[in-house]
């Protein structure tokens, strides 16, 4: 199985997967929803804060893959007679050679602004996210704290998200193709990376 892995910050597009992944019938697997999901477990409400501390404590009690071993486990489970998988929302380089240590991957990273970020998420508006800029600005600087620089850094291709959806959609649509089109080629893609300390 090959898992394509989805990277970004907070609004920088990374949902417009679930448009072109239903057109090539990939299922998606949301490593936000893990996230939220853990939240709501612990009985806490879904804001920037909590679920923010629910991704921190999460990685201090299982280790900084955390997430990503909930997510593996899910597609084990549910998913594995699947030849292509897509995980949205990798947060770092933990997590990128958690799964290469298991399947490889192939990690397409959506890069915007801060700025049309910020707006994007004011009109989002789900629980997690904020109209206020210093918690932004929190929420990035937390989401650098677990390495997903590194992971947008070293992603084997990259979209610009600056203008519109169907642009971004559009991106996402060629680099599905040119995934499909070599499947051999990229189940090659299991190099794992040293991660400074």
């Amino acid at each position: 199985m090959l898992i394509i892995g989805i990277t970004g910050m907070p609004g920088a597009g990374k949902s417009a997967i679930y448009e072109v992944a239903k057109k090539y019938d990939l299922p998606v697997v949301s490593m936000g929803d893990v996230v939220r999901y853990e939240t709501k477990k612990r009985g806490l409400e879904l804001n920037p804060e909590n679920v923010g501390n629910t991704a921190i404590k999460l990685r201090e009690e299982f280790g900084n893959e955390a997430i990503a071993v909930a997510c593996l486990k899910y597609i084990e489970e549910h998913l594995k007679d699947k030849d292509v998988v897509i995980v949205e929302g990798i947060r770092s380089l933990y997590e990128v050679n958690y799964f290469r240590k298991h399947n490889p991957l192939v990690l397409i990273a959506i890069h915007s602004s801060p700025l049309t970020r910020f707006e994007r998420l004011k009109i989002r508006g789900r629980e997690d996210d904020s109209a206020n800029w210093e918690v932004f600005v929190e929420r990035d600087l937390r989401e650098l704290g677990f390495s997903i620089g590194y992971a947008i850094a070293l992603a084997d291709f990259v979209v610009i998200n600056e203008s519109s959806f169907e642009d971004c959609v559009n991106q996402l649509d060629n680099i599905l193709k040119e995934i499909l089109n070599n499947l051999e080629k990229y189940k090659k893609y299991n190099f794992i990376y040293a991660i400074p300390e």
